[in-house]
């Protein structure tokens, strides 16, 4: 091995940590959202609702635009996917961009429950689009070369059914 490829696969590895550390940062986050998004569902409480936007969909997706745009090669390595062109991973990091730019907007130009309620929709969609795109990965993947499906489908399927649930029973 080169020192240039050496190199290449040190920075690889760091980020593929650095990924890793920012997603279950993402998971710690959006855990403690959707507390608030609970307890925002059952009371008529618009800065609980406010608070779980932030952290339950802003703080993912911020973190996810970091994961996917800057730290692409190990991201990318992290969920199993070969990735030479960076081309998608900066379209699904810029995706993120928008929800969590558009989320921090609804909170601080402050555009009501509603409206934080269909973003938190998209982003319930997001999941569910995720975890397809993670489910189908996984099946045309030989039977050794399987992760264990929790962490990129059930996680992101359960995710998803938490979103959907707080943004319908915000929307009445």
């Amino acid at each position: 091995m080169t020192d240039s490829s050496a190199r290449v696969a040190r920075d690889a590895a760091g980020q593929e940590k650095a990924a890793a550390i920012l997603m279950w940062i993402s998971y710690a986050l959006g855990a403690i959202g959707i507390y608030f998004g609970f307890s925002a569902a059952f009371s008529a409480n618009s800065g609980m609702f406010s608070l779980f936007c932030l952290l339950a969909v802003g703080a993912p997706t911020a973190a996810g635009f970091i994961r996917h745009v800057l730290l692409w090669k190990g991201d990318a390595e992290r969920l199993g996917f070969a990735a030479p062109d960076p081309s998608w991973m900066w379209e699904v990091g810029f995706a993120n961009l928008a929800i969590a730019v558009t989320v921090v907007l609804s909170v601080v130009l402050n555009w009501g429950v509603k409206a934080q309620a269909a973003i938190v929709v998209v982003m319930g969609v997001y999941m569910l689009g995720a975890a397809f795109v993670h489910l189908m990965s996984w099946r045309r993947k030989p039977p050794e070369e399987r992760k264990s499906p929790a962490m990129h489908i059930a996680i992101p399927l359960i995710y998803a059914a938490a979103l959907l649930y707080v943004a319908f029973a915000n929307l009445k």
